[in-house]
């Protein structure tokens, strides 16, 4: 799952804010010449406003613009053409519930009978008597798209 806070950008942004806040105010104490003199000085208004700005763009702004434009709620487009082939559950979470369907995430195994079984994790709505089939260790049928062997459906 993707998480807006978690972007490197965000964590930058939030870290050089705090860096200019508190820089900032030790240096107003290290300093020897008069601070009500430095409070005057460009130089505090930069580090303050800008060490503000950036703690409220990195923390507030860019998660929002971030989770607006985030592609990871979307729903995939149907399989069309594909193989049916057996997978094993290895583990499978639930996260979050509707009211016919819920959202879950499956780890497979996909044993294909032409190659090598390979390991994927794939989010899907599941019906109660889907999600009733998911056991850890259990076979399921899943349908594998011929364009992408990771693209999947749980039938």
């Amino acid at each position: 799952m993707s998480n807006s806070f978690n972007n490197p950008l965000t964590k930058l942004l939030t870290t050089v804010g705090s860096i200019m806040l508190f820089g900032n105010m030790i240096y107003t104490f290290l300093i020897n010449t008069e601070p009500f003199l430095y409070f005057r000085s460009p130089l505090f208004k930069i580090f303050t406003y800008g060490g503000a700005a950036c703690i409220v763009v990195g923390a507030f702004l860019l998660p929002m613009i971030l989770n607006f434009f985030s592609f990871t709620g979307r729903k995939a487009a149907p399989i069309t053409s594909g193989q049916l082939v057996e997978a094993r559950v290895n583990k499978w979470k639930l996260l979050n519930k509707n009211s016919n369907n819920q959202r879950v995430v499956v780890e497979l195994t996909i044993l294909p009978p032409d190659r090598r079984g390979y390991d994927i994790t794939h989010k899907q709505e599941l019906s109660q008597t889907q999600i009733n089939k998911l056991q850890n260790g259990a076979m399921i049928q899943v349908l594998v798209s011929a364009a992408n062997p990771n693209n999947i459906q749980i039938q």
